[in-house]
């Protein structure tokens, strides 16, 4: 289903987005999807993120995968083997340039500790992962959670001047649709 220009939503273990571009970009792993890919960028190392990193980076050995390097314990726990294809993922240093977009990583360290977002500022465009959702926030139950953070990182993005939000799980979604996140902040 195409959710935005030249970006499609696959449904799998989570949401997982194909910007198909001049560089082809797979946000999130948890479809196998079965077409080209040069980059995949991870919000963060839970398993319903890299269920199918493997089987995609087999089929496309030359693709890069860009991950925040505070997540390679979380990805080996998960059965990833981290090697010369992975990348760190930097904020104010390392952007994405798809072609028409152009990706700014945004670290927002709550759901696990090195959970990112990805933030076109031109498109008004953000890929939340599991830090916001159209219902809610991420959980912050998991051992590699940082709770004190949530409310900081949600206030964070909700705070940008974004059109749509792209995230982990549930359906895209325009921020102005969304009530009582704060409240729902609160209650994590």
């Amino acid at each position: 289903m195409e959710v935005a220009e030249k970006i499609k939503l696959f449904q799998g273990e989570c949401n997982t987005y194909l910007i198909d571009d001049e560089v082809k970009v797979l946000v999130d792993a948890g479809f196998d999807y079965q077409g080209k890919v040069d980059i995949i960028l991870i919000t963060h190392g839970h398993e319903d993120h890299v269920k199918f990193l493997k089987p995609i980076m087999e089929r496309n050995p030359k693709c890069s995968v860009f991950i925040s390097i505070k997540e390679v314990e979380l990805l080996t726990s998960n059965g990833v083997k981290v090697d010369a294809n992975f990348k760190g993922l930097y904020e104010g240093k390392t952007v994405i340039d798809t072609g028409l977009y152009k990706l700014e990583v945004i670290e927002v360290p709550a759901h696990t500790r090195g959970s990112v977002a990805f933030f076109d500022p031109s498109k008004k465009l953000l890929f939340s992962g599991d830090t916001i959702f159209k219902d809610g926030v991420g959980r912050t139950d998991f051992p590699e959670s940082i709770p004190d953070f949530m409310n900081t990182a949600v206030t964070m993005l909700m705070g940008l001047d974004v059109d749509i939000i792209l995230p982990g799980h549930g359906e895209p979604f325009n921020p102005n649709e969304v009530e009582g996140m704060e409240d729902a902040v609160k209650q994590k």
